[in-house]
């Protein structure tokens, strides 16, 4: 659980919602310190500018809030919600951000790598839902951003349809 001091939380928007988020987290009142990575990328469908800025994670803007600013954060148009853990909100330690602002602002080329990729057939632990804190394998990813998670129970296997955010990968 957040106190009074500040601390850094990772705040899930909507697709494409970021920039929406961070300018209204900019203007509320009080302002609510945020941090939006952001990534120089070509793009190829764009003949006239190929480079684009797009955020460096994709759906998260992180925001700087104490526990007085966490219904202001939550209410926010364009946030689906803080990042939590068995109702408890997740901190993010100041030496991430600050790596995150390293890298953002490095001027070498470099590649991100999901190191715990949720793919087909890695076993995931569902984190929102009615199916909270169940395990399952991953039987597919579908293309709308829908994950298929089979969950076997009394030898039976119930296959369910999970968005990402509802899903974190099992620890190996």
């Amino acid at each position: 659980m957040l106190d009074s001091n500040p601390s850094w939380v990772a705040v899930m928007t909507y697709p494409g919602a970021e920039p929406l988020v961070a300018e209204r987290f900019r203007d509320a009142t009080p302002p609510i310190e945020h941090y939006l990575p952001m990534l120089c990328g070509k793009d190829k469908r764009f003949k006239k500018n190929p480079i684009q800025e797009k955020p460096m994670f994709p759906c998260y803007v992180f925001a700087r809030i104490n526990n007085k600013q966490v219904y202001q954060t939550r209410t926010t148009k364009g946030v689906l919600f803080i990042v939590s853990s068995q109702h408890s909100i997740i901190q993010v330690p100041e030496k991430d951000i600050e790596a995150v602002r390293a890298f953002e602002a490095s001027q070498r080329k470099f590649y991100i790598h999901e190191t715990t990729k949720l793919v087909k057939g890695a076993e995931a632990i569902i984190t929102d839902g009615e199916f909270a804190g169940m395990r399952g394998r991953l039987v597919k990813g579908c293309k709308d951003g829908n994950f298929c998670v089979s969950i076997s129970v009394m030898n039976l296997s119930f296959v369910v349809r999970l968005r990402r955010y509802e899903l974190r990968p099992a620890e190996q």
